[in-house]
């Protein structure tokens, strides 16, 4: 999951509490997501538990005491072993794939290639589904036209998108 990810990605960029590490997911992802504690301190407590990250007590005065949180060698493994667990599943989920694509240059070239693969090949079949739709939708159906032919525009231009990537892997641009 990309919240995992990410999570030990801040960790790994310099130690951190639980705070900073919600407020720079949503610096850098801000539109697209929305981290809350339901998600960040179970990971934080399992990654702990797993021996990815340690937790240092940093005593404030006048204040309660805050965790902060290290990576470790472990930790940086799970961080490949994340980006590259990538799967069929994986593909269907926009925020999945584009966080793997800006995690790129941590992967082989023959990985990054199999996950612009995947997401094309999922892309090219939501297309063919959403085309069959709008052939056997209602000529007087204006707006759900509309929204057809916007997601068949989008979705084109994703597909574009990844055949440049892909272009750009194999020709090591």
């Amino acid at each position: 999951m990309y919240i995992d990810l990410l999570i030990l990605i801040q960790i790994e960029k310099s130690p951190k509490h639980g705070y900073e590490i919600k407020k720079e997911i949503q610096k850098d992802l801000g539109y697209l997501m929305d981290v809350n504690h339901n998600l960040l301190y179970p990971a934080l407590r399992r990654f702990t538990s797993e021996g990815a990250i340690i937790r240092k007590r940093n005593e404030q005065e006048g204040r309660p005491s805050q965790y902060v949180y290290e990576i470790t060698d472990a930790g940086r493994a799970k961080i490949a072993e994340l980006i590259n667990a990538f799967t069929e599943k994986d593909a269907k989920h926009e925020i999945e794939f584009m966080i793997r694509v800006s995690l790129f240059d941590r992967i082989s070239r023959e990985n990054r290639l199999r996950i612009l693969d995947m997401r094309k090949k999922d892309l090219e079949s939501l297309l063919a589904g959403i085309q069959q739709r709008q052939e056997g939708s209602v000529a007087h159906d204006m707006f759900l036209n509309e929204v057809l032919q916007q997601t068949i525009s989008r979705v084109v231009g994703e597909i574009r998108w990844i055949d440049e990537l892909i272009r750009k892997t194999i020709s090591g641009e």
